[in-house]
């Protein structure tokens, strides 16, 4: 008999972000992600806590996770942000933004990394976790559905609802904020 195992995928800054708007929206500062985007309402205080979040999305079985990948914007040199993901169980990927500060080829990155562990590492019954709300991703998810894999996408419930409609399973962040949030 197989052990299932979980393939764990983040797209760091997207997850981030939305997060600092869902928790706006949690403070009720405004009423809902729609609102907290056209107001700029963002809770800058927030914070992601990764070993909380891998808990969230593996059912609080991270030991059967065979790769957990994190890929987002290099951070400044000082900044501690990749060594608390790497020591919550994540293989971090940081990627320089391009000559205009812009964020370039994370969506590929995680593309590229999701399906070279479904066509050479896994196994049928094993469950990719996309923490993504790209509808970027409908491809990968429906090629993860193809290999009789299980699709699990987790993100907040301003998701692209052709990729929410497309995956086996999904979470929703903004129902779990307290879950992953960093407390102190």
């Amino acid at each position: 008999m197989t052990i299932m195992s979980y393939f764990v995928f983040v797209d760091n800054s997207n997850v981030w972000i939305e997060g600092k708007y869902a928790s706006a929206v949690f403070q009720k500062w405004v009423n809902n992600m729609y609102e907290a985007h056209n107001a700029n309402a963002i809770d800058n205080s927030w914070r992601i806590d990764f070993g909380k979040l891998l808990n969230l999305v593996t059912d609080n079985n991270p030991a059967d996770v065979k790769k957990a990948i994190l890929l987002g914007s290099r951070p400044p040199h000082q900044d501690s942000f990749w060594n608390i993901a790497r020591n919550a169980g994540f293989e971090v990927e940081p990627l320089n933004r391009n000559a205009n500060n812009r964020e370039k080829a994370i969506d590929t990155g995680i593309v590229q990394k999701l399906d070279k562990c479904l066509y050479r590492e896994s196994n049928e019954g094993d469950t990719f976790v996309l923490v993504a709300g790209d509808k970027d991703f409908i491809h990968s998810i429906r090629a993860i559905r193809e290999e009789n894999r299980t699709a699990r996408v987790v993100f907040w419930d301003n998701i692209s609802a052709e990729l929410k409609a497309e995956a086996d399973e999904f979470i929703d962040l903004s129902q779990n904020l307290q879950a992953i949030s960093y407390t102190s």
